[in-house]
């Protein structure tokens, strides 16, 4: 099916044949979409389709995309327009988009690899703050403590997650509940808000010989706090490593001044968040190769959280307790 879908869409960017397509595998990623990698004589592209709904924010995206380019930083894709100076194209029910084709594979969790990674982002962060930004409340925490709010564990199907003891998710999810509300928040700070990554992950950098080729997954663009961009990459390579996330917040502060407290309490609500919405998403039928490894990282947050438990409170996650 996909292949007639990609034959329509490929023949409206005037690329010449032959080519060659090969449908991506990424064990990282539980999205829905399709990502395709295309050799052909004008070059190597990524064709990637998204839902029919998503055509208008895609669109925009790609304006984010050429501004990016056009203020020197180079490490997202560039999208290739079609012949009539489009650069999203509607097809059997998907948006598909095309884009050069970044080589690199995802790096190792070390702190080399995230120093690189860390000034990389903040780079980019200085590129989209030009005459794009304001101060304001930090919208990731406020989001964040909105989900936490509103779960509710009666909502869920526990036979539906057989794999783990009912009980120690039960007394898990207890516990978070009295460690969010001591923990709390205060008088949330006014912050920066530009246009962020909104996936910063280590899965979404690639290396290559040891240097950044690319970052990836830019559809999720969106305007935000630069503090939940640095959060979620530090603690996508470090975990709770204290050391990591002490240098690699030195290594971005001297480009930007950055909030220690605020950026571990965006990854503590964050990962709690994460750790609802996968309880909630795995109710949903599925096939099983996806349902295995929605399985696989729901275990890797729930054990990072039990860890947490071990510890003691989710105050005492915080740096300075």
């Amino acid at each position: 099916m996909f292949k007639n879908i990609v034959e329509c869409v490929l023949s409206k960017f005037n690329i010449n044949h032959p080519f060659t397509f090969s449908l991506i595998s990424n064990s990282y990623s539980l999205s829905s979409s399709h990502v395709f990698k295309v050799v052909s004589s004008n070059g190597v592209f990524a064709l990637k389709s998204y839902s029919f709904e998503d055509y208008n924010s895609l669109a925009f995206i790609h304006t984010l995309l050429d501004q990016i380019h056009s203020n020197g930083f180079g490490l997202f894709p560039s999208v290739i327009c079609s012949k009539d100076n489009t650069t999203v194209v509607n097809q059997g029910g998907f948006c598909w988009d095309l884009s050069i084709w970044l080589p690199g594979d995802m790096p190792d969790p070390l702190i080399c690899n995230l120093l690189h990674s860390i000034k990389s982002l903040a780079q980019f962060h200085l590129v989209m703050g030009l005459g794009y930004s304001e101060y304001g409340l930090m919208p990731g925490m406020e989001k964040r403590l909105s989900a936490i709010k509103s779960f509710s564990v009666s909502n869920i199907n526990l036979d539906s997650i057989s794999f783990i003891p009912v009980i120690s998710l039960i007394d898990l999810l207890k516990w978070i509940k009295q460690g969010v509300d001591t923990l709390g928040v205060s008088i949330l700070p006014k912050v920066k808000i530009q246009y962020c990554w909104g996936d910063a992950r280590r899965e979404n950098v690639l290396f290559s010989n040891n240097r950044i080729s690319g970052l990836v997954d830019y559809y999720a663009f969106r305007r935000d706090c630069m503090e939940v961009d640095v959060a979620r990459m530090i603690s996508s390579f470090a975990g709770d490593d204290l050391s990591m996330w002490t240098t690699a917040l030195t290594a971005y502060s001297e480009n930007f001044k950055i909030d220690y407290l605020v950026c571990r309490k965006l990854d503590i609500f964050g990962t709690i968040v994460s750790l609802y919405r996968w309880l909630n998403w795995l109710q949903y039928p599925m096939p099983e190769a996806r349902y295995k490894q929605g399985c696989q990282r729901f275990m890797e947050i729930f054990q990072r959280v039990e860890k947490w438990k071990e510890h003691g409170s989710l105050k005492s996650m915080l740096f300075y307790d």
